[in-house]
């Protein structure tokens, strides 16, 4: 039954499957006869290329010369064209275009030229036309170079050049002077110098505006005004230089470097300008010509004006980044910041100086008057040493204050500008406080015998200190100090080990925390050690010095007398009196200067008497008197015991002496004990009075003592 159904489409398939093997047989016969033809085809190819190919280079060879015949017929006719362009006046100059193509068409001819018209060539044609080529094209040159030289050199102010460049503009001219290969080198520098000069004179006019400023106290100048001016006429010339430079030489290959050199030079000139007005004492070699405090900088008003310089500077930075403008600026700004507070530091040590020379002239007054014993001039000197401590104290914390108020104006106004260098600043700032505490030191021990230790470590630079410590040294090698003098300096040290280098140093601490941290140079510790020292020094000076003198009056007294011939003491001789009135002048002295204070004994009464005249010497009057009176007892002692009283006589008088300066003198000066330690003192000048008592018996050849009451009637009539 299938089959029966689906015969009809049976017989429909065989059908379809005939016709379609009668179609492939019919198409199979094709393809032989295409395959056939193609091999015919391709023989005949074969042959073709094999006859063609030995003429293949004639034809190529052929297709050259077609070519070259066009550029010689072009450069042939360049001449006539050039020679129309050159000989062109300005009134029928051909058009920019025309003038352009022409210009153009001989560049590419030029080779042609160059290569067929060299001298010696047979082609005479050539040669003629390269010739007339070439005189035509130095007249175009000339023109070219004229006008983009005016150009370079005027900016944009037209002349007689712009009028005969063949109404081309300057871009076109410096392109045309590019594809001739003309060296541009000439007209770089030609640019650069006419637009150096240029900022030259912006600096010059700005000298002159601040010579006319300079005039005006520095209170009312106003800096920020001054730099923003300056800043407006040169960075703008600057600005309007570099833009036409970079629009006419865009094409040249060294213009970049030509631009960063003159950038450098430019700028050079003009950071040189900017240290001369807001940083004057940074290149001097004597810092004592450094300006007064009076005509110092208002360091808020410098800061304001380093910021407006660096702000102005950022856009040329960014254009020439090369010339390294930024960095350049933070130098400035940083020397123009250490020359302010350099310059503060050298008006600070003047103003120490000043006060050290009046105190050296009225420490002079004082002991002028204490020679001649003038009551005037003893009530008029009375309190001098006084108010000159007074005064030197003053300037120096005062001083000290208004310069770290500057330090700290300088740090806050712009403290972006200091950033990078903060640390560096705050060494050279503690750096300057270390220097000039040596420097102090140094001057207030000029003279001295013994040194410090530690030692003072002044600064080798010529600071007004230094100086004066120079003079100072060889004025007192000829003229000694007075001794009030010394007490001063010695007071002053004791002040600056108790109560200046401490707020100094905390002032420095809380104004710059992590340097303090990471250490510096100025040492608290070795500072104070060393004032310490100082104060000590020039007290045991002041002592000896005192004592000395004292001294040379006892053993004068002593071998001026022939004790063999010595009578019945009838008065007591002048030395007491002269001692007396040496220690009523040290007593004055010291009561100026010096506290009463209380002395620190040490280990108690047995270190006074065991080292009886030479205890340590403290800063007080009590101690500095008994420091003198038991070194003056001492000597006595001691010159004594080198003399021989041949008579009770000279026995007798020297001994009334004795118990006069011993009674009546010394007991005048002996301390009040008010203090612990004046007992040890006290006993310690009985000890040394004894031993002075018992030198005069061992010393005499008949120790018969005087009468008590005839002493004391002797006595009593003084």
């Amino acid at each position: 039954m299938l089959v029966y159904d689906n015969y009809g489409k049976f017989i429909q398939a065989a059908s379809a499957a005939s016709a379609l093997r009668e179609a492939s047989a019919a198409m199979r016969t094709r393809c032989d006869a295409l395959r056939e033809s193609a091999l015919r085809a391709k023989a005949l190819s074969e042959r073709t290329q094999e006859r063609l190919s030995a003429r293949r280079e004639v034809v190529e060879q052929l297709r050259g010369v077609r070519g070259l015949i066009g550029k010689l017929s072009a450069s042939l006719r360049s001449a006539p064209a050039l020679e129309a362009l050159a000989n062109a006046s300005a009134a029928t100059a051909t058009e920019g275009e025309d003038a352009r193509t022409t210009i153009a068409e001989y560049v590419e001819a030029k080779e042609v030229l160059d290569a067929l018209g060299a001298e010696g060539s047979d082609a005479i044609a050539f040669v003629r036309a390269k010739k007339r080529c070439d005189a035509a094209m130095e007249k175009i040159v000339a023109v070219l170079k004229a006008r983009a030289r005016a150009s370079a050199i005027g900016g944009d102010e037209d002349d007689g050049a712009s009028k005969s460049a063949f109404g081309m503009s300057d871009e076109v001219c410096l392109e045309l002077l590019s594809a001739l290969k003309v060296s541009q080198d000439e007209l770089v520098d030609d640019f650069l110098m006419s637009r150096k000069k240029k900022l030259d004179d912006a600096i010059e006019a700005s000298r002159k505006s601040f010579a006319e400023l300079a005039s005006t106290p520095v209170s009312e100048r106003n800096l920020k005004d001054f730099m923003s001016a300056l800043n407006q006429s040169f960075l703008g010339e600057f600005s309007n230089a570099s833009e036409a430079f970079k629009k006419l030489f865009s094409n040249v290959n060294s213009a970049r470097n030509a631009l960063v050199k003159f950038t450098k030079d430019a700028f050079g000139e003009y950071f040189a300008f900017i240290r001369e007005i807001y940083a004057p004492h940074v290149d001097k070699t004597d810092m004592i010509a450094a300006s007064s405090s009076a005509d110092l900088l208002n360091p808020k008003q410098l800061m304001c004006a380093m910021g407006t310089m660096a702000a102005d500077l950022a856009s040329v930075h960014r254009s020439v980044p090369e010339a390294a403008l930024g960095d350049r600026a933070v130098e400035t700004i940083e020397r123009a910041v250490r020359s302010r507070v350099g310059a503060a530091f050298m008006c600070l040590e003047r103003d120490l100086v000043r006060e050290l020379d009046a105190t050296y002239v009225a420490a002079k007054a004082v002991s002028a008057a204490a020679a001649n014993r003038a009551s005037g001039a003893d009530a008029a000197t009375s309190k001098s040493l006084l108010h000159r401590f007074i005064a030197l104290s003053d300037t120096l914390l005062t001083s000290v204050q208004t310069l770290l108020s500057d330090v700290e104006s300088l740090m806050d106004e712009r403290p972006i500008l200091i950033s990078s260098w903060r640390e560096e600043f705050a060494y050279a700032v503690r750096g300057h406080f270390a220097s000039l505490i040596h420097a102090l030191v140094s001057r207030l021990i000029v003279g001295s015998p013994i040194a410090p230790n530690p030692a003072p470590n002044p600064t080798p630079l010529r600071t007004p200190l230094a100086v004066a410590v120079d003079e100072a040294r060889e004025s007192s090698s000829k003229t000694p100090p007075p001794p009030s003098f010394l007490l001063v300096c010695a007071r002053m040290c004791a002040f600056l080990h108790t109560s200046a280098t401490k707020h100094i140093a905390d002032a420095l601490t809380k104004m710059f925390p992590a340097s303090s941290a990471m250490g510096g140079s100025f040492s608290l510790d070795e500072t104070r050690a060393m004032c310490e020292s100082a104060s000590h020094v020039l007290l045991m000076w002041y002592v000896e010095q005192s004592a000395q003198r004292i001294s040379f009056m006892i053993r004068k007294s002593l071998t001026a007398v022939d004790w063999s011939k010595a009578r019945e003491p009838r008065e007591v001789r002048p030395l007491a009196d002269y001692i007396a009135d040496d220690l009523a002048t040290i007593e004055n002295e010291c009561a100026q200067v010096l506290d009463v204070g209380e002395i620190d004994s040490g280990d108690g009464s047995t270190s006074f008497v065991a080292d009886g005249a030479f205890t340590p010497v403290r800063s007080t009057q009590s101690s500095v008197m008994c420091a003198v009176i038991k070194r003056a007892v001492k000597s006595y002692v001691e010159c004594v015991r080198c003399q021989t009283f041949h008579t009770k006589f000279a026995f007798q008088q020297v001994s009334l002496d004795v118990r006069y300066l011993a009674e009546r003198v010394l007991f005048r000066f002996m301390p009040s004990g008010q203090f612990e330690s004046d007992v040890y003192e006290r006993r310690a000048i009985e000890i040394l009075l004894k031993e002075l008592r018992s030198a005069c018996e061992l010393r005499a050849c008949d120790p018969t003592p005087m009468d008590k009451a005839v002493g004391d009637r002797i006595l009593e009539k003084i």
